[in-house]
This record gives structure tokens, sequence and C-alpha cells, in this order.
């Protein structure tokens, strides 16, 4: 048995005790243990390390969830830190937490809002996923304003740091349009703001479509 699969095995058992007033801290602790250990070289070793987060995600989304900010805190940022970690390698994970993050960039808790929207941050800019830009598109459909906030600066960071032929395929591109069109029209201020820039950076990575699009 590997060093990283005994780690895992501690790091299931202490996930699997649920979280009460009793425990969060021992938890709070073990994912911050788990954390350390992905950045020094777990994440070296996608071959264990992804599919043992995916076993791990309910207990870890439910972390991440916690009304608790210091629990959700360390969970949060154990994301941010395998994303780091494995790069674009991410994404058979980004499918379970990203969704997760979004959600709680639309909480009205600000500590929780802030890190959700920093984890995310660092998946845009240490993954580069294309794949990443339907979330913000299916977000701007959303109640929350501090959510489609969230949408619209994270397509300005995906626009600011992808590779440009990524951008280039005509189904993100139509992404990127969908995306302005919904910000360009959002009742929010902040968010229209958002949308232009995100439009001067479209004419700048795409300026042959500018045109057909306007």
């Amino acid at each position: 048995m590997s060093l990283l699969k005994r780690e895992i095995d501690k790091f299931n058992h202490v996930l699997s005790v649920p979280e009460t007033e009793d425990t969060w801290e021992s938890l709070s602790k073990g994912i911050q243990f788990f954390t350390v250990i992905c950045k020094n070289g777990a994440c070296d070793w996608p071959e264990e390390l992804v599919p043992a987060l995916r076993l791990l995600a309910l207990p870890l989304i439910g972390a991440m969830s916690s009304e608790r900010t210091r629990l959700s805190g360390v969970a949060i940022d154990l994301i941010a830190s395998v994303a780091s970690g494995l790069g674009c390698i991410f994404e058979p994970l980004l499918q379970i937490f990203f969704p997760v993050l979004l959600t709680l960039s639309g909480r009205t808790n600000k500590v929780i809002v802030t890190r959700a929207r920093a984890c995310i941050s660092v998946i845009i800019e240490t993954t580069q996923l294309p794949s990443i830009l339907p979330y913000f598109l299916q977000s701007m459909k959303d109640k929350s304003t501090s959510l489609r906030l969230t949408a619209a600066e994270g397509t300005l960071t995906c626009m600011n740091c992808f590779n440009p032929p990524d951008l280039e395929k005509d189904t993100r591109a139509r992404e990127v349009e969908s995306v302005i069109r919904a910000t360009a029209r959002d009742a929010n201020a902040d968010i229209r703001k958002v949308s232009r820039k995100i439009f001067d950076a479209y004419k700048l990575l795409l300026p042959d479509r500018v045109d057909r699009y306007v």
C-alpha cells in the first residue's frame, strides 16, 4: 500500500464522521492536514488522488457548504490546492466541485463568498479548462446577483488568461457571446460594467467574429 493510499484511507476515516458541535473541529484539522499532503506531492499521483476525491465528494461538499465558516474555509482551500497541483488534470473533479463553489458565491455570508470566488479564480487560472465557461453561462440565469457577478467576473478572468485558440473554437466563442448578451442586459450595474470589459476582451481575442456578432 502506497503512502498516499494510507493517507487517503485516514482522510476517508476523518470525513466519515458527521459534522456536529463536537466533531467539526476535528473535521477541520483533518482537511487541513490533507491539504498539506496535497501541497507536498500528492498531486503528483493523480491516478490515486482523483478517484479518491471523487469518492469523498459528498462529505467534502458537506464541509464546503457548512455554515461554520472555519470548516467551510478549509474545505474550499483544499479544492484550491488540488486544482493548483493538478492543473488541467483537475477536469474530472470540475463537474463535482465547481457548481458547489458557484452556489457558495451566492450566499449571504461575505466570508464564504470571498473564499468561494478566490477558489474559482484559482481553478480558472491554474487549470485553464475551457469547459468552465458553460457553468458561468448557466449561472447567468440565477436569481442571486452575487452569483451572477461571480459568473461575469469569472468569464472575464477566462478571457484574460485562457489560451486564445481554445476561445476561438465555435462552441466556446458562442458561450462567451451568450454571457455578453446576458450580462449586458442585467439589472445590476456592476454586472453590466463587467460585461463591457468582457466585450472589450472579446473584440481583441475574436476580432473576426465581432461584426457578425454585433
